[in-house]
């Protein structure tokens, strides 16, 4: 067996493993958008797309546009947008 198919294999059990004992992420952020499905946070340059599903929680803070909260998701509920978030002039 070659050492990059060995590599590659590796790779998807971890990918698998972590889809299956289902990781969390804590993310903390500006409510730029809300809807029934969806909240959007602003984290620095970075936008935070999560999913609203039975497991999301907000841990701190009250949902509403413009406010400051703490959401607890798990990791394939939410989507890091590198760099969306700051305004270009």
């Amino acid at each position: 067996m070659k050492i990059t198919n060995l590599a590659a294999m590796i790779a998807a059990a971890l990918l698998a493993a972590n889809a299956a004992f289902g990781q969390t992420v804590t993310v903390t952020g500006t409510v730029a958008a809300l809807t029934d499905t969806q909240i959007s946070l602003l984290c620095g340059p970075d936008t935070w797309n999560i999913k609203r599903t039975a497991t999301t929680n907000v841990t701190s803070g009250t949902l509403s546009v413009g406010n400051t909260v703490t959401v607890q998701c798990l990791s394939t509920d939410a989507l890091k947008i590198p760099g969306s978030g700051q305004k270009k002039e």
